[in-house]
């Protein structure tokens, strides 16, 4: 998912609180002496932003001792998290995750680093609740059996068998069937969805093991689903953004959260979203509230954390989540609007929920999907323009080794240097085979001449479209990074987009510096069914690294 920073602070003089809150004043009671404030800081998984961001502008809570409680909170992706904090890079006061699983990553991580003897995350109270979904087109699950049926990851592959496609089932204009799911190593929707289909494969829905995963019919099930992604990504929203601005063509399913689907309502998709509950089962996203137990935690912090949690757990603000499509983890609340079959999903479900397995089988999991992912065709198409000269160079560099590493060893890479002409083209190669030879055609780049970017752009797209049509089993895809406009091309931007007409091919865009047109580089990215991100000195090695989590 990607990282967004926010910085909420509430205090008396900024949050405006409503009567009686937990934690916080009456309306009509005088504010107690002002005796200095306590910060927390709170990492927590963005599918919940929305919701916690309009929380703390409300909250305004204080200790025993009278001290304002100021919340420093920072949405981001739930394993991004884990990984900073068991790094000693993030050091919050609570983390909550969209996920238990994280909770159980983050203390094996602990434990397994810097000598540390004890769990650092308390299994925490669920903040809210939103199981893990199939979200797909109203008309392509009616055309499996919905909802007379109850579907499930084998009536997805009954499509992608055919090899007429959705043409099996009389739609032969759907193509291809079609999934995206986020980046297991980043994103709890894709970690779920993983397990989910593992616990398929094993035709289990508790006690989970490794021998489980080492199955040959497990590793089948997850191949297959695997083999239908269209790509990757950090941020189970992008997906939904997407499949809702692109409509069936692009995805005829995504791994969402219920609440995404719910959300999808209110604007106005090309078709209406349902939300398949998987017969085999699925799992909550159960947002726990972990006040850690580590050494920048002390127990002025804690008490401030748990005046906070009562404040979210209060039945005011679990009334808000629940109207913006969240189940309220509080049980004494009746599920109602808009959890709904108006909205696309059944109160009801799940009806079948899988168990979260240990540690260890959690590790070995990420092992699994590392195996039988999609792999990636990738032609990095890399601006080496005068404009580049000194840091920004330096920074590109270490962005391109960085989107590198993030790569499988057998995905096959194209690197692309151009400034008024494409100069110099390594590969295709096998990543694992030539990754020296690559770093040292990126290390030896030295900056001059113009920007040929539209011309560059077709002749990496014409390359990966020619192997796509003679092997579609891969994720397609050309990555640009520049940081200026178009100088010198023969092609215009017009006769560039009519050309970047090819599904199977994915064109990502990163502009660096304030030099790049970020409309233009949007519209490539938009055209080409791709992302388009800003890249700057200070975080292009993030942003290369983000890219790479698509593929």
């Amino acid at each position: 998912m990607r990282r967004v920073g926010i910085l909420v602070v509430c205090a008396l003089a900024a949050c405006k609180g409503g009567e009686d809150k937990p934690g916080g004043q009456s309306a009509q009671a005088p504010p107690p002496k002002d005796t200095g404030a306590v910060t927390i800081r709170l990492a927590y998984g963005s599918e919940k932003k929305t919701w916690l961001e309009a929380e703390l502008k409300q909250f305004d809570g204080r200790t025993k001792g009278g001290k304002r409680i100021r919340v420093q909170a920072e949405a981001m992706g739930s394993g991004e998290a884990a990984t900073a904090i068991a790094s000693g890079k993030l050091q919050p006061t609570v983390y909550s995750p969209a996920s238990g699983v994280y909770v159980t990553l983050l203390n094996q991580a602990w434990l397994s680093s810097g000598g540390h003897t004890r769990p650092i995350a308390p299994a925490g109270e669920p903040l809210v609740l939103s199981p893990v979904v199939i979200a797909m087109w109203k008309p392509m699950a009616e055309a499996l059996g919905w909802p007379q049926k109850r579907l499930g990851w084998n009536d997805l592959l009954r499509v992608n068998a055919d090899p007429r496609g959705w043409g099996a089932f009389g739609h032969a204009d759907w193509g291809r069937f079609k999934l995206g799911h986020t980046h297991p190593a980043y994103s709890n929707s894709g970690f779920l969805a993983v397990l989910a289909e593992a616990y398929a494969g094993a035709k289990k829905t508790r006690g989970l093991t490794r021998a489980d995963l080492d199955a040959k019919d497990t590793a089948a099930l997850v191949d297959k689903v695997e083999q239908t992604i269209v790509h990757y990504g950090k941020s189970t929203g992008f997906f939904a953004d997407k499949m809702l601005a692109r409509g069936p063509s692009y995805l005829s399913a995504a791994i969402l959260y219920e609440n995404l689907v719910i959300e999808s309502y209110a604007k106005s998709p090309p078709l209406p979203l349902v939300a398949i509950y998987p017969v085999e089962g699925t799992f909550w996203s159960d947002h726990p509230y972990s006040i850690l137990d580590a050494p920048w935690v002390g127990a002025e912090e804690r008490e401030a954390a748990d005046v906070l949690l009562q404040f979210l757990r209060a039945r005011p603000a679990q009334e808000r989540a629940l109207a913006l499509g969240f189940r309220p983890a509080d049980p004494g609340i009746a599920i109602g609007a808009p959890v709904d079959a108006a909205h696309g999903v059944d109160p009801k479900q799940p009806e079948t929920l899988l168990e979260t397995p240990g540690a260890d089988t959690l590790a070995r999991l990420l092992e699994l999907w590392q195996a039988h992912k999609k792999g990636s065709d990738v032609v990095l198409v890399f601006d080496k323009s005068g404009s580049m000269t000194g840091r920004p160079l330096t920074e590109a560099k270490a962005g391109a080794r960085a989107f590198l590493d993030v790569l499988h060893p057998t995905d096959l890479v194209t690197l692309m240097l151009f400034s008024s002409r494409l100069e110099t083209t390594v590969g295709p190669v096998r990543l694992g085979d030539k990754k020296d030879e690559i770093l040292r055609a990126v290390d030896a780049v030295e900056a001059h001449g113009g920007t040929a970017l539209y011309d560059t752009i077709a002749l990496a797209y014409d390359q990966v479209r020619r192997r796509a049509a003679a092997t579609p089993d891969k994720i397609y895809a050309v990555v640009v990074m520049t940081d200026g406009n178009d100088e010198g091309s023969r092609r215009s931007i017009d006769g560039l987009m009519r050309g970047l007409d090819d599904d199977a091919v994915k064109v990502f865009t990163i502009g660096y510096g304030d030099g790049a047109d970020a409309r233009v580089l949007g519209r490539i990215a938009e055209a080409a069914r791709g992302q388009y991100l800003k890249g700057s000195l200070d975080n292009i090695v993030s942003v290369f690294e983000e890219m790479g989590a698509f593929l």
